[in-house]
């Protein structure tokens, strides 16, 4: 909520949702602390309140204008004055809007302006003289109400605690990630399985849901992967993080492929039609064909880093494996773990993979050794 101009005396906050046209004239009112837009059901709500946690003086909140269809950030906004926060999921109960988890304000914070704000709900209000009504109406009832201050300790200062309990002021420091990590399986988050295909008669993407028994629960078709993926979200098909990701993911392959004509099967990298698989060889002779500047480069990752990426890949963590033994010989792994593997050592160590490798028959030191060159 990127607020307006304070007001000299304002005991109120305006929050306009998508209306920005609002700003200028409710911002001006004496009565107004602050005035502000909300998009989103998340970072939105977050700034929102930790803005209003800090200005003591702000008693009322008016939440008026025209609210987005698709993220419903005014909705989950009311519902979180009204109906508070899961501690444990951080989500707002009955909020409706997308993704309305608030994971770095503190429950403490979100409580303390529960407990010492009112708020208006006047979603879809966009006339200006009937807000100014509205704003008078509530800066009078907490001009008269008796003092608010919140949970007891709060001075209005700032955060008594950080969103995990940390001290006042601390942060975490920078850290660089590395890709990967085990994915839950659909079974587990679904009850079922999901079949992403192609409809290019239709000019669609069609996903359907099974249950374990092949009996079907859902259907959906479309043409873009984010309104496609919005649509599960909100239905609640899709509540794990980790798996509207991987679905995240492969709609947008499918969009790219139907848009560009290319093939298109689930779990597997996207090719162009004539690409035959390019040989490590192959791309170390780009490499020793390009320009050097200075020394060269080094490889990203040693061997034991590799096989640490290995064993993330194919979900085996806590194995130790041998360099130089296939890796069929050492572990007992099911085709698609061998899959994402593939796509492990292609689009995330950078590993050009020829289309008839054997993964079971190649040994760690094989891959390093095309990886590295």
């Amino acid at each position: 909520m990127p607020p307006g101009e304070p007001g000299a005396t304002g005991r109120i906050a305006v929050c306009s949702l998508s209306s920005r046209e609002l700003l200028e004239p409710l911002s001006a009112l004496p009565d107004v602390a602050i005035a502000g837009t909300l998009m989103t059901a998340n970072l939105g709500i977050e700034q929102l309140v930790r803005t209003i946690a800090h200005r003591p003086s702000i008693r009322g909140l008016v939440v008026c204008g025209r609210d987005s269809p698709r993220f419903l950030a005014g909705q989950s906004l009311v519902a979180l004055f009204r109906e508070g926060l899961d501690a444990e999921r951080r989500r707002i109960r009955g909020a409706a809007g997308y993704l309305p988890v608030l994971r770095t304000v503190a429950l403490r914070e979100v409580e303390q302006v529960r407990a010492r704000v009112e708020l208006v709900d006047a979603r879809g209000e966009c006339d200006p003289a009937v807000l100014r009504r509205l704003v008078a109406e509530l800066s009078a009832r907490a001009a008269a109400a008796p003092d608010r201050p919140g949970l007891p300790g709060w001075s209005g200062g700032g955060p008594a605690d950080g969103p995990a309990g940390a001290e006042e002021g601390r942060r975490p420091a920078f850290r660089r990630l590395r890709p990967g990590g085990r994915r839950v399986g659909i079974s587990k988050s679904l009850d079922g399985f999901v079949v992403i295909v192609l409809d290019r008669a239709a000019h669609r993407i069609v996903l359907r849901h099974y249950d374990n028994d092949l009996t079907p629960r859902h259907e959906m078709t479309g043409v873009r992967a984010e309104s496609m993926l919005l649509g599960l979200l909100s239905a609640g098909v899709v509540a794990e993080p980790a798996h509207a990701g991987y679905l995240g993911g492969e709609l947008a392959k499918a969009e790219t492929a139907l848009r560009l004509g290319l093939p298109y099967v689930q779990d597997l990298p996207l090719r162009a039609p004539s690409r035959t698989g390019r040989t490590a060889t192959a791309r170390r002779s780009e490499r020793e064909d390009a320009p050097t500047m200075g020394d060269a480069t080094p490889s990203p990752y040693s061997l034991p880093e590799f096989l640490s990426a290995l064993v993330a890949g194919l979900g085996v963590e806590g194995v130790e494996l041998d360099p130089e033994v296939p890796l069929g010989t050492q572990l007992l792994v099911d085709s698609t773990r061998l899959i994402e593997l593939a796509i492990v050592l292609e689009e995330e160590l950078g590993l050009d993979l020829p289309p008839d490798l054997n993964l079971r028959r190649a040994s760690p030191l094989d891959l390093y050794g095309a990886l590295t060159g």
